[in-house]
């Protein structure tokens, strides 16, 4: 994020003595905040009382933009029944796998606003 920030800014990660490149750190990063986006999005869609099947691939079709899943959010489904704060956070979901997290999280920054 800090690369995203400050385009023109030299960084470097080291993990001992030993420099990590920039590419495999940017997906390492990258896969890590997509797993964690669809764990937190199973996990709120859980807590709403659904059972794991459904919450699990509603996290992924939300993150991924594919469409049905498997449970209550079948080919045959819809996500009417879904509580409306639930709907709001897979909304949120959508805009995260489509625009991927680095997108949000710098929009959220103060330094990209006050230019």
């Amino acid at each position: 994020m800090k690369c995203l920030i400050h385009p023109r800014g030299v960084f470097s990660l080291k993990i001992g003595r030993f420099v990590v490149n920039n590419s495999v750190a940017n997906a390492v990063a990258g896969f890590f905040f997509l797993y964690m986006t669809v764990l937190i999005t199973t996990f709120v869609v859980a807590l709403a009382g659904h059972d794991i099947l459904t919450s699990f691939t509603t996290a992924l079709t939300t993150v991924g933009n594919i469409g049905p899943g498997f449970g209550l959010v079948g080919p045959t489904e819809n996500y009417s029944f879904f509580q409306g704060y639930v709907k709001w956070f897979l909304s949120f979901s959508m805009l995260v796998g489509r625009l991927e997290l680095y997108t949000v999280l710098v929009i959220f920054t103060p330094f990209f606003w006050r230019k």
